[in-house]
């Protein structure tokens, strides 16, 4: 019985010492779980920030593809344009040069006319008026043609221009929405990378905040463990304290059972010591009962709640004890035998 504490305070121990191995344990395995997590958004950060570059080259070389698709398309345009109108300058050189011609031809009929039929000069005269009203005619016609050609080609000219300037500034503007988006979904991706980066530094934040403090820990719930050792003071202010083990061994050489009883001035309770001894036997108690003033030994069905044995249990029963001496104060009162002998 001299050992009770002593086993009790090694049992603390240890369960103190394995608590603070699970906490060291659990604080390793959370900082490098931490550390991982880390290491892993390091990765992913700088997967994003590839994959964002990556993006943002392709859409450059997609702005510069269609600057040059731009380009092209308008040098084939304005080709086509140059060409059509040296055409048009071609077939208008052609129908001069064959209006001066036909315009010589006359004249050389004209001539010839005057020249062979002198006769008929007045007549001669009159074809020649008439013809000459008849080319100068044509040659208005035909020159209201080219000009009326030349305006309606000036005026697709202006229209194809009008196309190309609209497609240039279709493409300009597909070039800005492009660039806006990319920028939008640049500054999408660096708010969720900061974002995230804020959750973690919060979730580690928060468990520096709720680890526990090996130098003064307070826990609010239940604590298991192997062995338990403590170097100061144990207190325990439950209701219940139960000590399960084989075999306790306390150091103290007085203990002190009730206390606390000293706050009142009359103390209601018995003080003592309750034995259990199976299911099928009552316990035993060697209690000092308040209400008889004196030790007792009772065989009851009280248990360790109990704070009246008599008053309890009604049907509790004074035990026999067996000693080889008895003393009142200093007076032996003799043994057994010297009392048969006595009786003898």
């Amino acid at each position: 019985m001299s050992n009770i504490l002593q086993q009790i305070g090694a049992a603390v121990k240890g369960k103190v010492d394995g608590v603070q191995a699970n906490v060291a344990a659990e604080e390793t395995a959370r900082i490098a779980a931490i550390t991982a997590e880390a290491t892993s958004r390091g990765a992913a950060d700088t997967t994003l920030q590839s994959n964002i570059d990556a993006e943002a080259t392709t859409a450059r070389a997609a702005e510069s593809t269609l600057t040059t698709n731009l380009s092209s398309e308008e040098s084939a345009r304005i080709a086509a344009v140059t060409a059509e109108a040296s055409s048009r300058a071609s077939a208008d050189t052609s129908l001069q040069s064959n209006i001066d011609s036909e315009a010589t031809t006359a004249r050389a009929a004209e001539a010839v006319l005057t020249t062979a039929v002198s006769d008929e000069e007045s007549r001669a005269v009159a074809a020649e008026a008439v013809l000459t009203s008849a080319v100068s005619a044509e040659e208005t016609a035909r020159i209201a043609a080219v000009s009326g050609e030349a305006t309606s080609r000036a005026s697709a000219d202006s229209a194809l221009q009008s196309e190309i300037d609209a497609e240039e500034v279709r493409a300009a503007a597909a070039e800005g929405v492009l660039t806006s988006n990319l920028a939008t979904e640049v500054t999408d991706r660096q708010t969720a990378v900061s974002a995230e980066a804020s959750t973690r530094a919060a979730a580690v934040t928060n468990l520096d905040t709720v680890k526990a403090n090996l130098s003064g820990a307070a826990f609010t719930g239940a604590v298991s463990g192997t062995d338990l050792t403590l170097s100061g003071n144990l207190t325990v202010t439950g209701t219940t304290t139960s000590i399960e083990t084989v075999n306790s061994q306390v150091k103290d050489s007085i203990m002190l059972l009730n206390d606390g009883a000293a706050g009142s001035s009359n103390n209601a309770n018995d003080v003592g010591l309750i034995m259990e001894r199976g299911s099928s036997e009552d316990n035993v108690a060697l209690v000092f009962d308040e209400g008889e003033d004196k030790f007792v030994c009772y065989k009851t069905s009280a248990a360790a709640s109990s704070t009246d044995i008599s008053g309890d249990d009604s049907s509790a029963t004074l035990m026999d004890i067996k000693v080889s001496d008895v003393y009142v104060g200093a007076d032996n009162l003799g043994s057994y035998s010297d009392f048969s002998v006595a009786l003898g």
